[in-house]
């Protein structure tokens, strides 16, 4: 009991001492310490997985919805429909005023043709049309193609023989969608003298119009227009000198030359007179060398290029020449010539020699078969380029040398 006692005085001044502690003045601003501290784990930073995920797939489905909305098309007739089934569904019914758009249509063009008013001297001026009562109208226009290529293939020509057109040796014009180059009197385009015109058979070509014509040829390779070229007439009393000089030059000594002599003269001037289109078009020419006839076609619309089957306007040609030949009974060869650009190598060809070669055997061949030529007078050869009659550097060059040549012995 008296140790308790001893204690509790001890205890009390504890307690004082403590109270006085944690008195606080009344002038001091109390500490906020805040929350208790909890102990647990750090929380994850960003959205949920799920909600990412869930934000991906509504903007997709966003976007594919604008997608589909601007490949939709609004029908009007379908929406004026399921517009009424609605308003039959729910008995609504509404007036809606609407605006109709006229269509682009008038009387004149309905009731009138188009017309070029004449001049009168009256002052009631009409417009005369051909027939008022046709049920429908008719109006006078047409649609064509544009002639770029005329003007084009024109200028080009005009350009080539601008010297001779300066000289005024040629005339060159536009006809029918195609070029025509007209020869002036002092040329002999189709191949004939003033006394020949006069007689109405052909004559020697003048070197004039023979460049005239490979000029013509040169450029025709370069264009798809068609270029043709014509003479024009001379008079029928234009000079007796050249019927004169022919008659003199028959009075040779020597009669049996002499006929052989002419007869070679007419059969030369019989195939210039049967080709003379062919010849103005620059698709064949015919000389005389010696007693020997040779006509010479040009490598246009011939044989494809690197071939040797013949084409059918070549056929054509082909035919032609052959019936002016038919007559003769000289002996005739076929010489094939090419350029210098060496042929493709394939199973049929293997250079110039071999396409030169078979190029000439089909023409021999046709001559026999389509002409009746007989095989024992035509005789065929291929020279490839070696007698080239132009330069090869240039394409119109090579066009030249790509050729034909049939020399038919006169006697």
């Amino acid at each position: 009991m008296a140790e308790e006692n001893d204690q509790a005085p001890e205890a009390a001044a504890d307690a004082a001492e403590v109270e006085e502690e944690q008195q606080v003045n009344w002038w001091e601003e109390p500490i906020d310490d805040g929350p208790p501290k909890v102990d647990c784990p750090a929380c994850a930073g960003g959205a949920p997985a799920w909600m990412a995920t869930f934000a991906d797939m509504a903007t997709l489905l966003m976007a594919f919805f604008v997608l589909l909305l601007s490949f939709a098309e609004m029908s009007v007739p379908k929406y004026k429909q399921i517009a009424g089934s609605l308003k039959a569904s729910f008995g609504v019914k509404r007036i809606v005023p609407t605006i109709t758009i006229e269509t682009a249509r008038s009387i004149l063009v309905d009731d009138f043709s188009p017309a070029v008013a004449e001049a009168t001297v009256m002052r009631n001026v009409r417009q005369r049309s051909d027939d008022i009562t046709h049920p429908n109208v008719v109006k006078k226009t047409e649609e064509k193609e544009a002639d770029f290529k005329t003007k084009k293939a024109f200028r080009s020509v005009e350009q080539a023989l601008q010297e001779e057109i300066d000289q005024g040796q040629v005339k060159v014009r536009i006809e029918d969608n195609k070029v025509v180059v007209e020869l002036r009197d002092n040329q002999n385009s189709g191949g004939k003298s003033d006394a020949a015109v006069n007689q109405g058979t052909g004559g020697p070509i003048s070197q004039a119009t023979i460049d005239i014509a490979a000029k013509v040829v040169e450029v025709q390779a370069k264009l798809s227009t068609e270029v043709e070229v014509r003479k024009q007439k001379l008079a029928s009393g234009r000079s007796k000198r050249g019927s004169e000089n022919d008659e003199s030059s028959n009075k040779s000594p020597g009669g049996q030359t002499n006929k052989e002599n002419q007869d070679i003269e007419n059969q030369y001037q019989k195939v210039r007179a049967d080709l003379s289109k062919d010849i103005a078009k620059g698709l064949a020419a015919v000389e005389k060398v010696g007693d020997q006839i040779k006509v010479r076609l040009a490598s246009q619309g011939s044989f494809v290029s690197g071939g040797a089957n013949l084409q059918p306007e070549f056929q054509a040609l082909l035919g032609r020449v052959g019936k002016s030949l038919s007559a003769s009974k000289g002996k005739m060869r076929v010489e094939g010539h090419t350029d210098n650009v060496p042929v493709a190598y394939n199973g049929r060809f293997k250079s110039n020699w071999d396409l030169s070669a078979q190029r000439s055997a089909s023409v021999a061949q046709f001559f026999i078969n389509e002409s009746g030529f007989q095989e024992k007078n035509v005789t065929v050869a291929g020279f490839a380029d070696t007698r080239p009659i132009a330069r090869n550097d240039s394409a119109a060059g090579r066009a030249k040398n790509r050729r034909i040549e049939i020399i038919v012995d006169g006697k």
